[in-house]
């Protein structure tokens, strides 16, 4: 899988030396592996913990089911877990799935695209109020100001807050 977006507002990378590639990210590799690893999946949300040391990365496979997987910087997928979390909420999976035009990494791009200099902390996908589809998503400058992005994951149309 190609990188998730560009390389002027990556997925953050932890603090310190992180043998990173040009144009290549930790949060790049998590979600690339925790793909790999699920074959056929859908990425519904992706988090840096631990200062970005280790992503959590939150799939949805074709019939609802729900992985959460943790993702060391390297790529290395460390841990697996199934979300045991019964039909209708398969079915509020599948169906926002279903009904995201954009795609995680079209997304991504669009929060990149937004604030340019900034690092994805956080970005999921989830129905909001009015049965609003969008990928929301927290990123921080490096001047430590915190930006939430929201994109219409049916439009591509960009919200910018905070």
């Amino acid at each position: 899988m190609a990188g998730l977006m560009s390389s002027s507002a990556p997925l953050a990378e932890p603090s310190g030396d992180s043998g990173q590639q040009s144009g290549d990210t930790a949060g790049e590799r998590a979600s690339a592996a925790a793909m790999n690893a699920v074959e056929g999946s859908k990425v519904l949300s992706i988090q840096s913990e631990n200062g970005g040391r280790i992503w959590e990365v939150q799939l949805a496979a074709s019939d609802g089911t729900e992985r959460l997987l943790e993702v060391d910087t390297s790529g290395k997928v460390s841990a697996v877990r199934v979300k045991d979390t019964g039909e209708g909420e398969k079915a509020r999976v599948m169906g926002i799935v279903k009904d995201a035009e954009l795609t995680f990494k079209d997304a991504a791009e669009k929060v990149s695209t937004a604030v340019p200099q900034g690092k994805i902390l956080h970005m999921s996908l989830d129905r909001y109020g009015d049965n609003l589809l969008v990928w929301d998503a927290d990123v921080i400058t490096s001047d430590g100001a915190w930006h939430g992005v929201k994109v219409d994951a049916k439009t591509g149309t960009v919200t910018k807050t905070g």
